[in-house]
């Protein structure tokens, strides 16, 4: 292979805002497929790098508003049962750090900064990670089934997420290889858990007639592509031709000093789960669809499984040129190709985790929106949402279209104009069958009569707080004496 191929591949994997010093990364090989082998500079499509990087700073800043948004609500949300209310926080917060880890990655991949400035985003960019990693896992104790039935359960989820990361971004320091592969494989845990309670809970309603158990498989079906979905698109792939695509440049980026052996056990342990939830969920949702009809979250699943058949059957048509490309002379991609996985996996990436958070928040009852000003906060959700969609779809039609600037904000101050005509309707059509996971599982006989502790130390707070002084803290150390 061609090292200038290489270096596309790594800087093209660094698609989730993670920082791959001396090729030590976390793969967000959606993308790094598409750039593999494409050279954008003489390419039509030399644009859609930089479009890349657009799309990342608005996907930042939109995760980074949700998430502040959600927090605000649920703190100003008094009626919901307390594993509702932590679970809410607790989301927002990966949505809050979630985009200040995609905003962070972008301002250090498209500004020219320093070595100081490298360091810094580069640690901080490590830190939002890990934090948000730890707040999906904790979510999934409590939401959409509170396995954790505790009256300290909101000072415990902050104790072990301040030490979870505190001890992951302090061993980042001394071995990035081996804590970011490992890091990384704790995705897997929110995925198994939620993927166990929609199996659960689609039995209850599909085999024993339980009607109202559709709230809790469809709410951990969500979660799944709220978390998941980025590999949901080439999920034939995965099962199928993968070492023609991404496993040699895995390879390839892997120091030689390094055991690739743990590297592969992880990814074959992200991509065997992500691959039978959907699967999973492609069966349930089928029977489910016979007896009682469509659904959005039988909508999405099953456009993720044709949309996975139709990549595999286009990823076929370039393999020549593929395996040229690994054992003698690159050749550009064809365009068509370059332009279908950019459509679905952008797309994928940067907008199903909004939405589909933002929808379950809103049709599951985790957040008051009705309640003095929550509304408001409420309709601001739904147009920020509107917004980046517009956007995002206006970015991607500009870098294969030779669409004006003029014309462009025209299309976009259309789309702003109907959010706000129409947001009255859009709030409908989010809250139109509002669902209480909480009610149904009282009716079985699942939930304790828990009232949460107010007056202990540290809260979850607490812990936001101490967790931003902390990123702020060891990233300007990190920058200025060059840790790691």
């Amino acid at each position: 292979m061609q090292p200038d191929n290489l270096k596309k591949f790594a800087e093209l994997e660094e698609f989730h805002g993670e920082d791959y010093p001396k090729g030590e990364h976390d793969d967000w090989n959606m993308f790094a497929r598409i750039g593999f082998y494409t050279d954008y500079s003489s390419s039509p499509m030399k644009g859609m790098a930089a479009d890349f990087q657009s799309l990342r700073a608005i996907s930042g800043m939109v995760n980074t508003i949700l998430g502040i948004i959600t927090l605000l609500l649920a703190y100003r949300t008094k009626n919901n049962s307390w594993s509702e209310l932590l679970a809410a926080k607790l989301l927002g917060c990966f949505l809050l750090f979630h985009g200040i880890l995609m905003t962070t990655a972008y301002i250090a991949g498209f500004f020219t900064v320093g070595s100081f400035g490298q360091s810094f985003f580069g640690s901080l960019v490590d830190i939002a990670h890990t934090i948000s990693i730890g707040m999906a896992c904790s979510a999934c104790l409590f939401f959409p089934y509170p396995f954790v039935q505790r009256k300290h359960a909101e000072q415990a989820v902050a104790v072990v997420v301040l030490i979870w990361s505190f001890i992951v971004t302090g061993l980042i320091i001394f071995i990035p290889y081996e804590t970011h592969v490992v890091r990384y494989a704790f995705w897997f845990f929110p995925t198994v858990v939620w993927g166990f309670v929609y199996v659960r809970f689609s039995v209850k309603e599909l085999v024993h007639k339980h009607e109202h158990a559709r709230g809790l498989s469809a709410a951990s079906g969500l979660l799944i592509l709220a978390t998941m979905a980025w590999l949901f698109s080439d999920w034939l792939l995965w099962i199928t031709v993968m070492e023609k695509f991404t496993i040699p440049g895995w390879v390839s980026n892997i120091p030689p000093d390094k055991n690739p052996m743990l590297f592969f056990v992880r990814q074959s342990l992200i991509m065997g789960v992500s691959v039978a939830a959907l699967l999973t969920m492609f069966v349930l949702e089928g029977w489910r669809v016979v007896r009682h009809g469509f659904s959005v979250l039988s909508g999405i699943v099953f456009g993720f499984f044709f949309i996975g058949i139709i990549s595999f059957i286009v990823d076929l048509s370039v393999v020549d040129v593929l395996e040229d490309c690994i054992y003698a002379t690159c050749q550009e991609l064809p365009e068509s190709w370059t332009i279908y996985n950019t459509f679905t996996n952008i797309l994928t990436a940067f907008l199903i985790q909004p939405i589909v958070l933002m929808y379950l928040m809103l049709n599951f009852n985790l957040l008051d929106v009705k309640t003095g000003k929550n509304g408001r906060y409420a309709k601001a959700m739904v147009l920020v949402l509107v917004v980046i969609v517009s956007s995002t779809i206006i970015e991607m039609l500009q870098s294969i279209i030779p669409i004006g600037e003029l014309l462009t904000s025209a299309f976009l101050a259309i789309g702003i104009a109907a959010a706000i005509g129409w947001e009255h309707q859009i709030m409908e059509q989010f809250l139109k069958n509002k669902n209480r996971t909480v009610d149904y599982l009282k009716t079985i006989g699942e939930i304790k009569p828990v009232e949460p502790a107010t007056d202990t130390t540290p809260s979850l707070n607490f812990c936001l707080i101490v967790l931003f002084v902390f990123a702020l803290l060891l990233s300007v150390l990190h920058g200025a004496i060059g840790l790691g």
